[in-house]
């Protein structure tokens, strides 16, 4: 059968956490000349504002597993399962994991929640999370 071209992008494993820090709650400033934002965030806020499923699957092709890191994989699955692609987003998460990214809570509890009534896969996720001693 055919693959899904729209699940073929890539996880780097080795994505830098993301950094804390803001701007005080103030208003936001234009950078100029400064460090350019944290790749990671940027991302996940483009998928906040993703308007379809298509959208979130064209923003993690375009940085193809580059600035990935729990809250982009979680963010983009939430957002898959708010679209009612509960599929894609269990994929997403099948695919982090044989791309030996670093499962963490909120990974999980993004798969978790997309698993909706299914609740023997959801308790699979949870015995899975268990037994690997994620915090």
């Amino acid at each position: 059968g055919a693959t899904n071209p729209s699940l073929a992008f890539a996880f780097s494993s080795n994505s830098p956490p993301p950094s804390g820090g803001g701007n005080g709650g103030g208003r936001r400033r234009r950078r100029q000349n400064g460090p350019p934002k944290n790749p990671s965030k940027v991302l996940v806020q483009k998928l906040k504002q993703a308007k379809r499923p298509d959208d979130v699957f064209r923003l993690l092709d375009e940085h193809d597993g580059a600035h990935y890191n729990d809250f982009v994989i979680a963010c983009a699955m939430g957002k898959l399962r708010r679209f009612g692609k509960s599929r894609e987003a269990l994929a997403v998460f099948e695919r982090a994991k044989a791309r030996d990214v670093v499962l963490t809570t909120y990974i999980y509890n993004a798969a978790i929640s997309a698993c909706g009534r299914d609740w023997k896969r959801a308790l699979m996720f949870f015995r899975e999370m268990r037994q690997r001693d994620v915090e």
